[in-house]
């Protein structure tokens, strides 16, 4: 792992009061409805379907009132780059939003034709209240980015901008460009021309974000940055993003936050992620940096990893709270099959920004850091963390064969710090499954249940639940454990639990079946990691005081929990 640059994301969710679709405007729209069709002529009006105008140009050109609705015509392609700003759209607020949608069958597509390192198919500067929804937009050019949302005038935030239900693919940095914009979304609190307005209310919501396939060299989703962290409310819902394959050196994350303040990342699953990827530093599925009070819950992350192999670079995490993240929280997700760690904590101090407190709770792992690229199912890295971190009611599995792997050796189940140190006061590892069966290049032992090298200190271990044939033990400092009865002897934890879990179908929890915008996935799945009747998790937890309530599979949790993230 390393530092990371800007990144970013963005998100909440309304659904309209329009109805999508219809040639005419909803009655309950306020404002001017505009038409344009692959049919239509400049010349015209504009306000009636039979009156549409042709051209994104002419678009672009018009000034609107206030509460207007531009319906771009289903099924049809539209070339050309739309840009929204206070000129255009001197009058936009929330309750009389600017809107932009598709009408008629299907989508419409807007397929962008400008180039640039701040290239964007389409621009909402400064726009109140814009939202744009059921709409194409793909790269037909060198565009960098898909949908760019900022404030370039005011110091007042923008408020309440929401993409929705719309297809966006096919954008990135340009070929050959050493700029690191370019996304499908890019959210920026710290413009193009460097004013530093403000963003709130950012939704976005049940949106597709791709690339072509999974080495295209498309990627981001969402990223960005703010200043400080002056984005704000941010919702990032129901999207399926994917086919991410990003530029050799690209830092951070298909789904980022950088710079926001109040986020729900939440019900969204993304795989094949960083297939081209050969740097540190990037790049994960989700990822958190100089963000406060972040929380990432119910995604399905996999299959974030190099294609065809590893042969450089690291991370490829499922999820990670990065540098300068502070009073975040990841609960429910399901990582799976990714190169790297399942779980993150990169504790760096950023800007001033000191990482933590951080909590992570009731995910479940399966055959993460395939690759060994971090060295960990669940790494806390690069140094002690100087603010507490929770670590409880997790499920960690692996019996991936890594033998074969570029990188030698075995991945353990936790991976503490490039040096030794203190972690802060309140820091806590409790109630968590390591259950390791990977055979790692040296000898075939599996990875070790916790390598801390350094000797870092002042966690509090306990009730953990170890199992593991052919064990590589526990590594403190210079001295290794070989067996549970070493390590319950060293009295490093308290109450610790050796034996087999009796997960319902280890190692078979898969690729869960869900669509996103339901918001009902990926839980109950995976179901494998269930635990069945004499298992010794089972009433063997202890309880952590503000544990949520409620486990992975939303049983409310008794006391004592069981341990893992079955814990009710």
């Amino acid at each position: 792992m390393k530092p990371r640059t800007l990144a970013v994301l963005a998100v909440q969710a309304l659904v309209s009061l329009l109805l999508v679709g219809l040639l005419t405007a909803p009655a309950q729209a306020a404002g001017t409805a505009y038409y344009v069709s692959a049919t239509g002529n400049d010349s015209n009006t504009g306000l009636s379907p039979s009156q549409a105008w042709k051209t994104i140009g002419k678009v672009n050109s018009f000034t609107f009132p206030q509460g207007s609705l531009i319906y771009f015509e289903g099924g049809q392609t539209f070339t050309g780059c739309l840009v929204f700003n206070r000129t255009n759209v001197p009058t936009s607020d929330a309750s009389t939003p600017f809107r932009v949608y598709s009408s008629g069958t299907g989508q419409a597509t807007i397929q962008s034709d400008c180039t640039g390192n701040t290239s964007a198919a389409i621009t909402a500067d400064d726009v109140s209240g814009f939202h744009l929804n059921n709409i194409k937009v793909v790269n037909g050019s060198t565009t960098a980015a898909g949908v760019l949302l900022e404030n370039t005038t005011s110091s007042t935030p923008t408020k309440t901008l929401k993409v929705t239900s719309s297809d966006i693919s096919g954008f990135g940095p340009p070929a050959g460009s050493t700029s690191v914009f370019g996304a499908q979304i890019m959210v920026l609190g710290y413009a193009v021309n460097n004013h530093n307005g403000p963003l709130d209310d950012v939704q976005v919501l049940n949106n597709r974000l791709h690339g072509s396939s999974v080495t295209s060299s498309a990627g981001p989703g969402i990223y960005g940055w703010g200043y400080g962290t002056n984005i704000t409310n941010v919702r990032v819902e129901g999207n399926t993003v994917y086919n991410l394959g990003m530029a050799a050196k690209t830092t951070g994350a298909a789904l980022q936050a950088n710079g926001w303040d109040g986020a729900v990342i939440q019900h969204n699953v993304v795989h094949d992620i960083g297939a081209n990827v050969t740097s540190c530093g990037g790049t994960s599925g989700i990822m958190a940096y100089t963000s406060n009070n972040i929380t990432i819950r119910y995604n399905e992350v996999y299959n974030v990893q190099p294609v065809p192999t590893w042969t450089a670079g690291c991370d490829w995490d499922g999820i990670d709270l990065d540098g300068g993240t502070t009073n975040s929280l990841v609960e429910y997700n399901y990582t799976h099959n990714n190169a790297g760690s399942g779980l993150a904590a990169y504790t760096l101090t950023v800007a001033s920004r000191v990482w933590g407190p951080n909590t992570f709770r009731y995910n479940i792992s399966e055959n993460d850091d395939w690759a060994n690229a971090q060295g960990g199912l669940f790494v806390v890295v690069p140094s002690a963390p100087k603010n507490a971190i929770s670590i409880y009611g997790n499920t960690m599995f692996t019996n991936k064969d890594q033998s074969a792997n570029k990188r030698t050796g075995s991945s353990a189940c936790f991976n503490f710090g490039f040096s030794t140190g203190v972690w802060a006061a309140g820091s806590q590892i409790k109630d968590n499954i390591c259950y390791m069966a990977n055979k790692g290049t040296s000898g075939g032992k599996t990875g070790q249940f916790i390598y801390n090298p350094y000797t870092q200190t002042g966690m509090t271990l306990s009730n953990n639940l170890y199992y593991g044939t052919n064990s590589g033990g526990w590594r403190w400092g210079n001295t290794v454990y070989p067996d549970f009865a070493a390590w319950s002897a060293a009295g490093r934890e308290t109450n610790a639990v050796w034996g087999d879990p009796l997960f319902t179908a280890p190692g078979a929890g898969g690729i869960c079946s869900w669509s996103p915008p339901t918001g009902t996935g990926p839980q109950p799945c995976p179901q494998a990691y269930s635990l069945k009747a004499g298992s010794p998790a089972l009433g063997a937890g202890v309880t952590v005081t503000g544990n949520g309530g409620v486990d992975y599979y939303g049983t409310t949790i008794p006391a004592p929990p069981n341990i893992g993230a079955d814990a009710g």
